[in-house]
C-alpha cells in the first residue's frame, strides 16, 4: 500500500449561474446573487446562462465534456493515460430525457441510464479506463473527493479527474416543491427568517493527483475525509448533528489536526430549517463554533450533485486569498448553536478548512483541505497502510425475472423472518436491498460487534433508481402531481439509507452506477478496510428495474 502519498487538488473548471469560472468568481466577488425568477420552472433558481454545445450530446453531457477538457488542457493530464480515472458525480444525470418516455421500462432512452451516459462520456473523452459514476444524493460532489483520495492512496490510480453536474427540469423542481422545501425568495442560510432552499445549476471539474509536478504554485492538499450516515431518517437530517460531527472528527483525525488548526468551515447551508439547525449542532460538537463559517447557496442556489465540487473549488480559492465570502441573505442568527456565519467577508488565521455536506438517505461528508505550506507544518504525517487479513462472507443471490414481482419479494421478505412495517412503503429497489442484506446477515447485529461508524456500505447497479424515476415522471405527466413519498426514492443511495436505519450502520455509504458489475465494490471495500476507514463493509450489486432484479450482497471484515 501507499506510504507518504499526498493528494493534491489541482486546476479546476467551473460553470454556474454566473457563467464560466472567471465569471463565477467575478460574480461572487461582486456580492450580487445570480438567483432569479425562473419563468420555465416558476421558482427562484440559478440557471447557467450559456454553455458550450457538443454535437450529439445533451446539455449535461456537453458541460461535463467541456469541464473535463478544460482541466486536461490546463494541467496537461491525458484521459487516455491508464493512471487517470474519470469520476463523475451526479444525482440525476440525464433525467430530463424521461419526459414523454415514462410509459414503460422499454421506452426509457438509453441516455437516461447513468451508467450508459458515463460510458458515452468516457468514449468521447478518450478515457483509457472505464469511468466511475457516484450518486450519493446532495453529498455526491464532496463524497467524490473522499472516494478519489481513497483510490489514489490505495494505488488504484495516480490521478482522478472529478466532475459533477446536475441541471434543472420539472422532474427535479416538482420533487423539491412536493417537500415544501423551496423558498419563494432568495434563500437565507442560518438566518432566523430562512424558509427554504433555491435550486441551481452547475458543472465543475477538478484534478486530484499525487504527482506534485502536475500542479502550479501554492497548491491545495486534501488531508482527510470521511462519510457517515445518520441511520435515522431517509429525508430528514439528524436532530442531534452527532453523525455529521462524526464525519468532521474522523476527517480531522485522518488529517492529524485538532479543531484549533482549522481556519474556517464551509457548510452545506441550504437554508432549510432542519438542515441548518443540524449543521449548527454538528459544528458545535466538533469544536468549530468559533470558526468563520459560510455557505454560497444564496449566490448560485443548491446545485445538487455538483455542489460539493463547486464549494471545494471556492474553498481552495478562499484558502489562497486568506478570507471567505459572506453568506448571502444572512441577517440575524436563527440556529440554536452559535456558528461563525456573517454577511461580511471574514479573515481566518490558519490556511486550512473543513467542508461539509448532508443529503437524503441520511448521508454526511466532511473534507479537510489545506494550503501546501500549511500542510507541511504537520511534522511526520504519513499515511501508511498495510495489507490486513480480510474475511469475505457471500450472501445468497437474489434473482427474479417476469411477472409477480410483488408477491415474490414479499415471500422473500417473510422468509428472513422480520417484522418491519416500513418495508411495505419502500421502493422496489429498496425492498430488494433490504431482503438481500437480511439474507446476508441472517440476524447478525454488526453494530454490536464494533462502533456503528466503523460499518460501511458500498453498493452499485446499472439503472440507478430509474424504476422510481418512472413512477415520479408518470405522476407529473398524469396531472396527479409529485408525491414526496415517491420522489424521495428517486435517489439510489436511499436504499443504502434504509439499510443504515434498519441495521444501525453509521459509517461510509456510497452508491456507484456502472454498466456492469466489474468487481469495483469488492476492491473499494478492501480499501476501506486496509486504510482503517471501516472494520466491516457490506457491499454488493443491487439492480431492480421493471420485472427484473438481481442482487448479490457480501460482507468483508477484518480478521482480528
Amino acid at each position: 500500500m501507499a506510504e507518504g502519498l499526498t493528494t493534491y487538488i489541482g486546476c479546476g473548471s467551473l460553470y454556474t449561474a454566473y457563467g464560466d469560472r472567471k465569471a463565477s468568481f467575478l460574480g461572487l466577488d461582486s456580492g450580487k446573487s445570480a438567483l432569479r425568477e425562473d419563468g420555465e420552472l416558476g421558482i427562484i433558481a440559478g440557471r447557467i446562462p450559456h454553455y458550450p454545445v457538443v454535437e450529439g450530446c445533451t446539455r449535461l453531457e456537453s458541460l461535463i465534456i467541456t469541464c473535463v477538457r478544460e482541466v486536461c488542457e490546463e494541467s496537461g493530464v491525458r484521459m487516455d493515460d491508464e493512471d487517470t480515472l474519470l469520476l463523475i458525480s451526479s444525482t440525476k444525470g440525464n433525467v430530463e430525457l424521461l419526459a414523454g418516455h415514462a410509459s414503460s421500462v422499454e421506452d426509457i432512452p438509453v441516455g437516461a441510464f447513468p451508467g450508459a451516459m458515463a460510458e458515452k462520456l468516457g468514449g468521447i473523452l478518450g478515457c483509457a479506463r472505464r469511468p466511475l459514476l457516484l450518486s450519493n444524493a446532495c453529498i455526491s460532489g464532496a463524497s467524490a473527493f473522499v472516494v478519489a483520495r481513497r483510490m489514489i492512496l490505495g494505488e488504484m490510480c495516480r490521478r482522478v479527474v472529478i466532475v459533477g453536474c446536475d441541471l434543472l427540469c420539472e422532474f427535479i423542481s416538482s420533487g423539491f416543491a412536493s417537500f415544501k422545501s423551496l423558498s419563494p425568495s432568495p434563500c437565507r442560510p442560518y438566518d432566523a427568517a430562512r424558509d427554504g432552499l433555491n435550486l441551481g445549476e452547475a458543472c465543475a471539474a477538478v484534478l486530484m493527483t499525487s504527482i506534485r509536478s502536475e500542479l502550479g504554485e501554492n497548491p491545495v492538499v486534501m488531508e482527510g475525509g470521511f462519510i457517515s450516515d445518520d441511520a435515522n431518517h431517509i429525508s430528514g437530517p439528524s436532530r442531534t448533528g452527532e453523525e455529521l460531527a462524526i464525519a468532521i472528527r474522523r476527517a480531522m483525525e485522518e488529517s492529524a489536526v485538532s479543531a484549533e488548526r482549522i481556519g474556517f468551515v464551509n457548510t452545506h447551508g441550504t437554508a432549510t430549517v432542519y438542515n441548518d439547525e443540524m449543521e449548527s449542532k454538528a459544528v458545535s460538537l466538533a469544536g468549530l463554533s468559533d470558526k468563520p463559517l459560510n455557505s454560497i447557496k444564496g449566490y448560485i442556489g443548491h446545485t445538487l450533485g455538483a455542489s460539493g465540487i463547486v464549494d471545494l473549488l471556492v474553498c481552495a480559492e478562499e484558502l489562497r486569498r486568506g478570507w471567505i465570502y459572506p453568506t448571502a441573505g444572512f441577517s440575524s442568527p436563527g440556529v440554536s448553536c452559535p456558528v461563525g456565519v456573517s454577511a461580511a467577508r471574514q479573515a481566518f488565521s490558519t490556511a486550512r478548512c473543513v467542508k461539509t455536506a448532508s443529503g437524503f438517505g441520511g448521508c454526511n461528508v466532511a473534507v479537510v483541505l489545506a494550503l501546501e505550506s500549511e500542510h507541511e507544518k504537520i511534522a511526520g504525517l504519513k499515511h501508511i497502510y498495510n495489507k490486513k487479513d480480510i474475511a469475505v462472507s457471500d450472501g445468497e443471490p437474489l434473482v427474479h425475472e417476469g411477472e409477480g414481482f410483488e408477491e415474490w419479494i414479499r415471500a422473500q421478505y417473510h422468509g428472513i423472518g422480520e417484522s418491519y412495517p416500513k418495508f411495505y412503503k419502500m421502493s422496489d429497489l429498496d425492498k430488494v436491498a433490504y431482503v438481500s442484506c437480511g439474507k446476508l446477515l441472517a440476524g447478525r447485529k454488526l453494530s454490536e460487534e464494533c462502533r456503528a461508524e466503523d460499518i460501511a456500505l458500498v453498493l452499485a447497479n446499472r439503472s440507478s433508481s430509474l424504476d422510481a424515476d418512472l413512477h415520479h415522471q408518470r405522476n407529473i405527466e398524469s396531472g396527479d402531481g409529485a408525491s414526496p413519498a415517491v420522489f424521495v426514492y428517486t435517489l439510489p443511495n436511499v436504499a443504502a439509507g434504509e439499510l443504515c436505519i434498519r441495521h444501525g450502520f453509521k459509517g461510509e455509504n456510497s452508491f456507484f452506477v456502472q454498466e456492469s458489475d466489474d468487481g469495483f465494490c469488492r476492491e473499494y471495500a478492501r480499501l476501506l478496510l486496509e486504510q482503517g476507514q471501516a472494520k466491516k463493509v457490506v457491499w454488493g450489486w443491487c439492480e431492480q428495474l421493471g420485472k427484473k432484479c438481481r442482487a448479490e450482497f457480501h460482507l468483508s471484515e477484518i480478521i482480528d
